[in-house]
């Protein structure tokens, strides 16, 4: 998994909003003791201090839970159901754990029936209380997530631009329009520099994250037809992609760094011919796609973290939160695979 440099501080945001969120409710429940029971401020807070004790760990339960199910569109109704469920637990294990606390500084015997008639009046007075806490624990805990993903798309989005158009490429790039020029071959040279303004305008001037699978493969030709000027005839190229799949949204400019890999490690490491090969299909749901080539596979003292790499997996981490796929490795068949599997899911129209 790739490191977070931002984590820490959302570590830090979400420790704050679990305070102030389970303080608050200590405040709230200690005044109610205090204007009901006519008891100092210091003996009310004394009284709810269990309930502190007990709501902590509620509350760090309720962001790794809404980590798991922030009401993302695809799974809206799932979360929706297993955060009633989890609110109604939430009340039900902090109002059991603090009624024996409530029998006991009341003075009163512990037995059966006074621990169900304090429980009883601590739902009727408490458990709205347990309701607004965890639904403001939900609710802060949302802002942030999507405050920090939308800073976190950004930088993804120029990390992006760096792993996509990084300086070798364009400087073979412009090296193979020189050549090309002092050889005369305006035809060529007209066509590499259409499709490297073609790249350049997807890279710089796209403003939206995914792009139909038609059009992220209409870039890969852009780029695969300028890698053959340099290449020529030692570069093969093969795609396999099933009819059903070309609709399918994805990742902009998913697909170049991953290629451009396959190609300077595949490709560029082999004297004869190199093979890479792009597949996409359908399976349970999902869009399943693969790049492969001909080269010595990874290396295994190799840790695999380069940019491109690196920036795949945390655009699709951002993009689709857990429910993606990121794999990569030697093939069995020799060469290297990278797989990559995402909810299938298309333009409404």
């Amino acid at each position: 998994m790739h490191s977070d440099p931002g984590a820490a501080e959302r570590r830090r945001q979400l420790a704050t909003t679990i305070c102030i969120v389970v303080a608050v409710r200590w405040l709230m429940e200690a005044a109610w003791v205090f204007a009901t029971r006519q008891v100092s401020w210091r003996l009310a807070f004394f009284w709810t201090l269990p309930s502190w004790l007990i709501l902590a760990p509620l509350a760090v339960g309720t962001v790794v839970l809404a980590n798991r199910f922030p009401f993302e569109r695809r799974k809206r109704v799932l979360t929706v159901v297993v955060h009633a469920l989890a609110c109604a637990a939430f009340g039900i294990i902090h109002l059991t754990g603090i009624t024996p606390f409530r029998v006991l500084l009341a003075g009163e015997p512990m037995n059966w029936e006074r621990l169900q008639h304090a429980f009883i009046v601590a739902v009727r007075l408490l458990l709205y209380l347990d309701v607004v806490t965890y639904w403001a624990i939900v609710g802060m805990y949302l802002a942030l997530h999507y405050s920090n993903l939308r800073a976190s798309l950004a930088e993804a989005r120029l990390a992006a631009l760096r792993a996509q158009l990084n300086p070798h490429f364009l400087f073979n790039t412009l090296n193979a329009v020189s050549t090309l020029a002092l050889k005369g071959d305006q035809s060529a040279t007209t066509e590499i520099l259409g499709r490297l303004g073609g790249l350049l305008r997807a890279a710089l001037e796209g403003h939206t994250e995914e792009i139909s699978l038609a059009r992220e493969l209409d870039f890969l030709d852009d780029y695969v037809a300028i890698q053959r000027i340099r290449f020529a005839d030692r570069l093969s190229v093969e795609k396999c992609i099933a009819p059903d799949t070309l609709e399918g949204l994805v990742p902009t400019m998913i697909l170049q760094p991953i290629v451009e890999n396959a190609i300077e490690h595949g490709v560029n490491a082999q004297r004869g011919v190199g093979n890479v090969g792009v597949s996409a299909v359908r399976h349970n749901g999902a869009l399943v796609i693969e790049v492969r080539d001909s080269g010595p596979g990874f290396l295994p003292a190799a840790t695999h973290n380069g940019i491109g790499l690196s920036n795949t997996r945390a655009r699709l981490e951002q993009l689709y939160g857990s429910d993606y796929r990121f794999e990569y490795g030697s093939a069995s068949e020799g060469g290297a695979s990278v797989r990559i599997c995402i909810p299938f899911h298309q333009t409404v129209a």
